[in-house]
């Protein structure tokens, strides 16, 4: 009977485990930020939804002035240096649409 109860023991130290590794990814992707509720995603992930080739061809877009300014947010990190640029794509989508 005890090696029943070992066997026991051991699934339920299991299952303890597995509850503990999904508290923390649960608690991770609380801390996320959720991209759907904005319409401004970063340069990446704004290519991928607007079917851009690559985050260099949607910024060589920008630059070139193929997407309006009002549709283009550049906020600068902590020392200043580095740029990093957001669209807003569902406000450039419904744009092209009422083209």
């Amino acid at each position: 009977m005890s090696p029943s109860l070992t066997a026991a023991d051991d699934i339920k130290q299991q299952l303890n485990l597995i509850c503990a590794q999904l508290n923390v990814i649960q608690a991770k992707l609380e801390l996320k930020p959720r991209l759907s509720s904005s319409p401004w995603l970063p340069l990446s992930e704004a290519a991928m939804a607007l079917h851009f080739p690559s985050t260099r061809a949607l910024r060589m877009a920008i630059d070139r002035g193929r997407i309006p300014p009002q549709f283009v947010s550049a906020t600068t990190g902590d020392t200043g240096k580095r740029r990093t640029l957001y669209v807003d794509v569902e406000g450039f989508a419904s744009h092209l649409r009422n083209k």
